[in-house]
């Protein structure tokens, strides 16, 4: 046996037999210091020629170890051939395949994060040397304490990496997940309160934001815009405040496509405004929005709600104060015009009032102007809910929706022809009898 751990009979033997005698099999080769697998394999009733490196360098990989790892690689290409189950990649392989995969939309951040956390996870092991029973338990640990709609978006992301891994990467089998029925409909989300955030809030939250947090808070009001659309997705060009024709686009949204999306004129009011503190718009390609020290947003990913969320739970709590001294300030105004028992009375109810609109305001967030124009939108114009918001589906924007049982009501009243055809015969009856 020589240096290398190769037999000195294999190598002679090699180098002495004829080209047409050679043993039909695959052996361990060294090339450019690696070992190589090369030989003819016989698989399936045919033959194959295999060259290929097992990616293990000679001067660290004893030769027995490299045996190990031939024999394996020999067994998943037998496998892959004939179409038996074999060991399948890594995890490795096979979640970064997943997310170097082309595709028309773009992964989004949640899902990358699932997928890397499977990946820190498992690793190294082949996905078939991975159990059914073991998938469950790594994902019912992980959602201990969690939400059954976090669940399920969760294993939105786990299921879809272990697809992608039965076709491309050799995964036998998906394993099956006790899955939430009511969790994964998109009708039953979370109901937010966007019906009762009067215009009066609205105007009191822009007016206790800073500029570049009031601009990007008028353009979600307008649009329906998510934040990293704003924060990422926008640059000065794509902005157009000109007379009638008022929009901004948004680039590479979520959907992976560019979103164009009208504006209106307390949005318009508000940019131009910001522009003028913003400045430096001579660079066109530069982002729209820029921090409180006229600094572009550090783009983490299209994760975390971007970097504004100080900046907006700051405008939050301004104008809950700002709503609460208003108050005070009103029914001080009442009690010096004299009325004590008048004052007194109106005061409780102001306060109430006030309290009311403050712990609304407190539970807004800026996601709330998405579901917000959905509501709206979808009343008149579903296609024009679509196309202003991003949506390729009507689906999402039947989820995003608000039932509000106000406006159900009175739609359901206005279809009642019954009681229309008989107040048309009551009032012809009165008619005639006059």
């Amino acid at each position: 046996m020589d240096g290398d751990g190769i037999p000195e009979f294999e190598r002679s033997d090699r180098a002495r037999k004829p080209i047409w005698r050679r043993p039909r099999t695959v052996k361990l080769t060294k090339r450019d210091g690696y070992w190589y697998a090369t030989g003819t394999l016989i698989a399936g009733g045919r033959s194959t020629r295999i060259r290929k490196s097992l990616g293990l360098s000679v001067a660290t990989t004893p030769f027995r170890q490299a045996e190990i790892s031939l024999a394996e690689y020999l067994d998943d290409e037998k496998a892959r051939i004939t179409g038996a189950t074999g060991r399948g990649d890594t995890v490795a392989v096979a979640t970064l395949g997943y997310l170097n995969a082309p595709r028309a939309r773009p992964l989004g951040a949640s899902t990358i994060r699932i997928v890397k956390k499977t990946k820190d996870r498992f690793d190294g092991r082949r996905l078939n040397a991975i159990g059914a029973e073991e998938w469950r338990s790594w994902v019912d640990e992980l959602m201990i304490g969690r939400k059954v709609e976090t669940r399920e978006r969760f294993l939105n992301g786990v299921v879809g990496f272990l697809n992608f891994a039965k076709r491309n990467h050799g995964l036998a089998a998906v394993p099956e997940f006790e899955r939430d029925r009511k969790a994964r409909n998109p009708n039953r989300r979370a109901r937010r309160r966007t019906e009762e955030v009067r215009p009066d809030l609205i105007r009191a939250l822009f007016d206790a934001a800073h500029i570049t947090m009031r601009a990007q808070l008028a353009v979600e009001y307008a649009t329906g815009s998510r934040v990293s659309s704003n924060l990422y997705g926008v640059r000065l060009c794509d902005l157009n405040l000109g007379k009638g024709r008022e929009q901004i686009t948004f680039r590479g949204t979520k959907n992976g496509e560019d979103v164009t999306a009208a504006l209106n004129a307390t949005a318009v009011s508000i940019l131009k405004d910001y522009l003028k503190w913003r400045g430096m718009l001579h660079d066109r390609e530069a982002p729209l929005f820029l921090t409180y020290r006229r600094k572009p947003y550090t783009d983490n990913g299209r994760s975390y709600g971007g970097q504004n969320k100080t900046a907006f739970r700051a405008a939050r709590r301004r104008a809950i104060a700002a709503i609460r001294n208003a108050a005070e300030a009103k029914i001080a105004r009442l009690f010096t015009a004299g009325k004590t028992r008048a004052a007194q009375k109106a005061a409780k109810v102001i306060r109430e009032q006030a309290e009311a609109d403050a712990l609304l305001l407190g539970r807004v967030t800026q996601h709330w102007f998405r579901h917000m124009l959905a509501t709206r939108l979808l009343r008149k114009d579903p296609r024009a809910a679509m196309e202003q918001g991003g949506w390729l589906d009507i689906r999402s924007v039947i989820g995003y929706a608000q039932d509000v049982p106000e406006h159900r009501r009175q739609l359901v009243v206005d279809m009642d022809e019954v009681a229309a055809a008989a107040s048309q015969r009551t009032a012809g009856r009165k008619t005639a009898s006059k």
